[in-house]
């Protein structure tokens, strides 16, 4: 660490760091001053129990002084006896009391009684100390006082540093003393040094110890949600997303260790979602699924997810389906003109949560607020996810509608993907079952759907209407005006054709001039009329070609159904077509519909119906 900045280092050295920087602190408060100031406090506790217990010696030789002066003894008697008293008396083991008197002499000493009697004014301590003398010194200028000096310990010898306080007792001329070992208060001292030091070193022990815990369980933690965000940033694609951290605590670490599971149980449902939705069959098994997580795992009811023709610049919804125009949150003009819907037209998210009426389309913006997500593929919005929410409702939970979008977007970015993918798998297989000319279906549209077609037919007791149409005397066109002007007369017959007849039926480009049409649940005997009102819409068309000029054309048909002529569909097809060679044998501009002659006729000539033979052995081919 160093040269590291502090905020460079890692949480436990900081941790650590702070720790030891507490227990300096500390360390320097309890020796620079809690100490000193313990010590200070014990001498001059020292200094005030020295003093109470020399007054109450002096209360005793004032009690017997009293008992003189009342009559009740001698004075030499009470003199004893208050001399007796006090060199029975011993406190703290080893404390005693002496008496001397003003000249100095020795009046009574409990440990050395050989002094008694004696004159004490030359004795002093072996540092030349008069000791006595400023005992009297001391009574005479203040009455008492405290005397520091050197005497023997009770059975030693040897003089120790020592402190007394003593006080006179003016009507016998006595000086009351006692005094205490400064080594013992020293002892005294060390020990509460000791005490102290002990429990200071424990202290910081402990401290560090916890310090150490606290950050190793802290670093220990957050490693995993380290490792596990590098892991998920690291993109390798190596990610366990099942990967949870036990959460121990309610602390920081522990709502980070939840918000790391929580992004890690998201993470798990968006690749489960993407794997879901990359297996799907259709783009429309997609938008299902989109919806279905919005509606059900996000709770965001109101949902309208929009599909944009980026060709023909207008939009529709692809999920909820059959939603009906009067029911949409937005004016129905952006379905035909797509660019009128801001968040297409922008290519970003417009919402009125915070610009209210931000988009002029909206159409509910005094009871509700919405969010519209565009789509974007390639810089192109292809459709868009429009929530619609109630205003009470943003009010009470807003923070949750938020988060709410927050993930949207994210289950948008793991959908885009698909999204292209199937759009360009549809739009390669709408290709391949399409006419590139008329735009038209072609037979292998026919092949892949029939099957269905018929089945759905049969189930809901409805008939499927088959009409082969061929336009008339087609070659013509070709020969004399060319192959453009023959294009342009199948794209406008292609044209008329898919107008005159249901959006639900089928119109499919059978080959060359040849269309095939099938009217999808009808009622048996419907096929006729509908025949004939394409034969009158063909030939009231004009057809104008690339010179300017206009032709008009008719169309043959031969025409059956399903299941009411046989019980194949490709059998009522073959028929149909037996049915059309018959209009054009007679007279052409006409619907027939075939019957068992021509049938019978049919298949002893052996010429007509060979190309609905031809389809139904292809269709029949895996």
């Amino acid at each position: 660490m160093r040269g590291l900045r502090f905020s460079q280092w890692s949480i436990l050295a900081k941790i650590l760091f702070i720790s030891c920087l507490s227990i300096s602190v500390l360390l320097m408060i309890v020796f620079l001053y809690f100490i000193p100031n313990i010590q200070t406090r014990i001498v001059d506790e020292k200094r005030i129990g020295m003093q109470q217990v020399v007054e109450v010696a002096y209360g005793i030789v004032h009690f017997f002084h009293q008992e003189f002066t009342q009559g009740v003894l001698e004075e030499e008697q009470a003199k004893k006896l208050a001399i007796e008293a006090l060199r029975r008396i011993r406190y703290r083991e080893k404390e005693y009391f002496w008496i001397n008197d003003t000249r100095p002499v020795m009046v009574m000493h409990p440990n050395f009684p050989e002094l008694e009697g004696k004159s004490l004014n030359d004795y002093a301590d072996p540092h030349g100390k008069r000791l006595f003398m400023a005992f009297v010194d001391v009574v005479n200028l203040k009455g008492q006082g405290f005397v520091e000096y050197h005497w023997p310990k009770p059975g030693g010898k040897e003089p120790m540093p020592k402190m007394s306080f003593v006080k006179g007792f003016t009507p016998w001329g006595w000086v009351i003393g006692s005094g205490i070992y400064m080594d013992d208060v020293a002892t005294e001292i060390r020990e509460m040094r000791l005490i102290s030091m002990s429990g200071v070193t424990l202290f910081a022990v402990l401290t560090l110890l916890l310090a150490l815990l606290v950050g190793r369980g802290i670093t220990h933690r957050l490693s995993k949600v380290i490792v596990g965000l590098k892991e998920i940033a690291s993109g390798h694609g190596n990610v366990d997303i099942r990967k949870r951290i036990s959460i121990t605590s309610i602390d920081e670490i522990g709502v980070l260790s939840n918000e790391f599971n929580e992004l890690m149980e998201s993470i798990a449902r968006l690749n489960h979602f993407k794997k879901v939705i990359e297996e799907d069959d259709s783009l429309e098994d997609v938008y299902t699924r989109l919806w279905e997580t919005f509606h059900l795992s996000l709770d965001l009811t109101q949902c309208l997810i929009y599909e944009v023709d980026v060709m023909n610049h207008t939009m529709r919804v692809v999920y909820p389906p059959d939603v009906e125009e009067s029911l949409l949150p937005c004016n129905a003009e952006i379905l035909v003109n797509c660019e009128l819907c801001k968040a297409k037209k922008s290519g970003h998210e417009v919402g009125s949560m915070d610009f209210p009426r931000i988009c002029r389309q909206f159409l509910l913006f005094d009871s509700h607020d919405h969010v519209c997500l565009p789509m974007s593929i390639g810089g192109s919005t292809v459709g868009l996810v429009q929530f619609v929410m109630k205003k009470a409702d943003m009010h009470v939970d807003r923070q949750n509608q938020i988060d709410g979008m927050f993930k949207v977007e994210q289950y948008l970015k793991e959908s885009l993907p698909v999204i292209e993918s199937k759009r360009l798998l549809q739009t390669l297989r709408e290709s391949a079952l399409r006419d590139p000319l008329t735009g038209l279906h072609n037979r292998r549209f026919l092949q892949e759907c029939i099957d269905g077609v018929c089945f759905g037919a049969v189930r809901r007791h409805k008939s499927l209407g088959v009409m082969m149409c061929d336009l008339d005397h087609f070659k013509q066109v070709n020969d004399t005006h060319g192959h453009g002007a023959g294009d342009a007369v199948l794209k406008a017959l292609a044209k008329v054709i898919r107008e005159t007849v249901r959006a639900a039926d089928l119109v499919i480009r059978f080959g060359g001039e040849e269309f095939l049409v099938v009217l999808v649940d009808i009622d048996p005997g419907e096929t006729e009329r509908l025949a004939e009102k394409v034969l009158r819409n063909v030939a009231a068309c004009e057809f104008r070609i690339s010179n300017g000029r206009i032709l008009r054309k008719t169309i043959s048909i031969g025409y059956g159904e399903f299941p009411g002529d046989a019980e194949q569909f490709w059998t009522v097809l073959k028929s149909a077509d037996v049915a059309l060679y018959h209009s054009k044998t007679t007279g052409r501009n006409r619907a027939t519909r075939a019957d068992a002659e021509m049938l019978l006729a049919a298949e002893q000539s052996g010429k007509p119906g060979e190309k609905s033979e031809s389809a139904e052995h292809q269709a029949a081919r895996p």
